[in-house]
């Protein structure tokens, strides 16, 4: 990284990411599979999410608990998925290029069961969500463009940065993590429960590295409920995406237009600035 926390975007254009980042998204079920399988369901759907490991550049899922202890990841640059024991040390590796999901998902039940896990009737099941279409989900095997698979990781790398500063700083946030439905790093910054708990007002914040809506990166700032759309500020930087979700975004293209030294500087703003907003639509916040 940068003296600023920065590794350095732009090597491939953010357009050029589409395949690789289906591929990777596809991949993570792998990885949330042990979550999944072994982790009683939670009411918020965030058992089997993902946390980015800074060193290890991985997306890697929860503890399970043992004996033995383990977590199962995906080294994002070189698509290989990980299973780790309860020290943090890889036990197994296996490299998804040449091969199936259902190769994949065949060695990674191996792989935990030769760790000492019982497994269950079926073996690791990876969750079952609607996820976009690419060959690989249908039997072809992965072939990831490794410079694509390098520039994610690089996203990921400083979405996480960023998030890890801002966190500490928003009452209510929790730490930000992966969630494989919809592949993006978020923070939600709770700003009002009802009386019986539930989430009454939030600020959901984070990184997509791209989706049906955006196909690149873009970061977004989104209050819920969503504000009724004449009640928006005009945004200082960014935009306004207004179809389907509302939230403050700013696309990959936008970011790596200005002056690289200053990338961190401009996107804190916007967050900063889109967080500020978020609050005044919601009528006012504690995060």
């Amino acid at each position: 990284m940068t003296a600023e926390g920065w590794r350095p975007l732009g090597t491939r254009q953010p357009t050029a990411l589409l395949d690789a980042r289906l591929q990777l998204h596809h991949a993570a079920q792998l990885a949330a599979a042990a979550g999944a399988t072994f982790l009683p369901a939670r009411p918020d759907d965030s058992h089997p999410n993902l946390g980015w490991v800074d060193g290890l550049d991985a997306l890697v899922g929860h503890a399970i608990p043992g004996p033995p202890a383990f977590q199962v990841g995906l080294h994002v640059a070189d698509l290989r998925l990980l299973v780790r024991g309860g020290d943090g040390r890889t036990a197994e590796d296996l490299t998804l290029e040449g091969r199936t999901l259902r190769e994949a998902g065949a060695w990674l039940s191996g792989a935990i069961a030769r760790y000492g896990v019982r497994l269950p009737a079926g073996g690791v099941t990876p969750p079952r969500y609607e996820l976009p279409h690419h060959p690989v989900a249908v039997g072809a095997a992965f072939d990831p463009d490794p410079a694509a698979c390098a520039e994610l990781a690089r996203w990921f790398a400083d979405g996480h940065a960023v998030l890890a500063d801002l966190v500490p700083r928003l009452e209510g946030a929790q730490p930000a993590r992966v969630w494989p439905h919809h592949f993006d790093l978020g923070t939600l910054a709770v700003v009002e429960r009802a009386p019986g708990g539930a989430v009454a007002r939030s600020i959901g914040i984070g990184l997509s590295p791209g989706d049906e809506s955006y196909a690149e990166p873009y970061w977004y700032v989104s209050p819920w409920p969503h504000p009724p759309q004449d009640a928006l500020p005009p945004p200082t930087s960014g935009r306004w995406h207004r179809e389907g979700f509302v939230a403050a975004v700013l696309t990959a293209t936008e970011l790596l237009s200005g002056p690289a030294a200053a990338r961190r500087r401009r996107l804190e703003g916007f967050l900063s600035e889109s967080i500020a907003a978020s609050r005044a639509s919601l009528g006012g916040s504690r995060a």
